[in-house]
Parts: structure tokens; C-alpha cells; sequence
């Protein structure tokens, strides 16, 4: 089986059941989130600690059902629930107790493991900000939006771990 297809030589790709511009809006998300991923798999090479290593995959592995959600379109097929948030929030906790309170703004290059987390991080906030749009033209599953929310702070969070710690 051949890679290339030649069926997107004219701008066009496949959308789960459909044909769309590769400049719509679900691409546009869906490909700010899978940029995250590739950073989110990068940093791996980067750690060590196997707890750390297992929420990355567990937050990669919904990421990839979270772009099946965005291109499916389909509220009886979302995935992404409440009780997903509040994991990340859970994650969140830990880490933020066992770092000082922030009294400045910091960057996350200390640490090859914080870098690679910023990158991430900073691709599932343009990732948000294409959902936001794409919320405002469609309707999407709210526990995504807050998701992604929550997963630039879990990032940055864990950046700031690898680099303080």
C-alpha cells in the first residue's frame, strides 16, 4: 500500500464522512492537538519517572479521541466527560504541592523535559483558541473545551516540576 494518495494535491482531505478544505477549522484543531502530541511524546525521551510517563500516555491516548470527537462532529459520539477534567485538576494538585508558590513570571527551559512540556503547552493553548472558534460556529462538547483548558495548566505545571524540582 502506497502512503501518498494524491487525493489532497488540491487542498482537500477527508473529515471522517466528508470532504472539507484542509483549511477548515476541525483540521485546524486537530492538528494543533496532534503537534501537542508529538511534543507531549517527545518529552518522554526526556523522563525518567514512570508515573509521569503513564499520565503523558494516558493524556496522549485521549488526545487521539479527542480529535476523533472534533472530526466526527457528532454529540452521541463525544468522549471527553467531566470526570476526565477532574483527573487532570487531580494532577494538577499533586504536582502544585510540591512546588513554591509562583510570585513571577518564569520561563520553562531548565530542564530538556520542561522545554519539550512548554512546546507542548503552548501548542494546546492555539489548539484551544482554534476550538474556542470553532465553538463559536458549532456546537462542541464543553468537557473538551474545559480539558484542553486544564491540560496547558497540568503542562506548564509539569514543566515547572522538571525545572524546580
Amino acid at each position: 500500500m502506497k502512503i501518498y494518495t494524491k487525493r489532497g494535491d488540491f487542498g482537500q482531505t477527508d473529515l471522517m464522512f466528508k470532504r472539507v478544505s484542509k483549511a477548515d477549522l476541525h483540521i485546524s484543531v486537530n492538528g494543533a492537538i496532534d503537534e501537542a502530541m508529538a511534543f507531549i511524546l517527545m518529552s518522554k525521551h526526556a523522563i525518567e519517572d514512570q508515573e509521569i510517563k503513564k499520565d503523558l500516555d494516558q493524556i496522549h491516548d485521549h488526545l487521539f479521541s479527542i480529535c476523533y470527537e472534533i472530526a466526527l462532529s457528532e454529540k452521541t459520539k463525544y468522549k471527553t466527560t467531566e470526570s476526565d477534567t477532574n483527573w487532570l485538576e487531580s494532577r494538577i494538585d499533586h504536582y502544585d504541592k510540591l512546588l513554591k508558590p509562583l510570585s513571577k513570571f518564569i520561563k520553562l527551559d531548565q530542564t530538556l523535559a520542561a522545554s519539550w512540556l512548554n512546546l507542548a503547552r503552548v501548542t494546546i493553548r492555539r489548539a484551544e483558541r482554534e476550538l474556542v472558534l470553532l465553538a463559536s460556529k458549532e456546537e462542541i462538547n464543553v468537557f473538551t473545551l474545559a480539558y484542553i483548558n486544564r491540560l496547558s495548566d497540568y503542562l506548564f505545571t509539569l514543566g515547572r516540576v522538571f525545572d524546580e524540582l
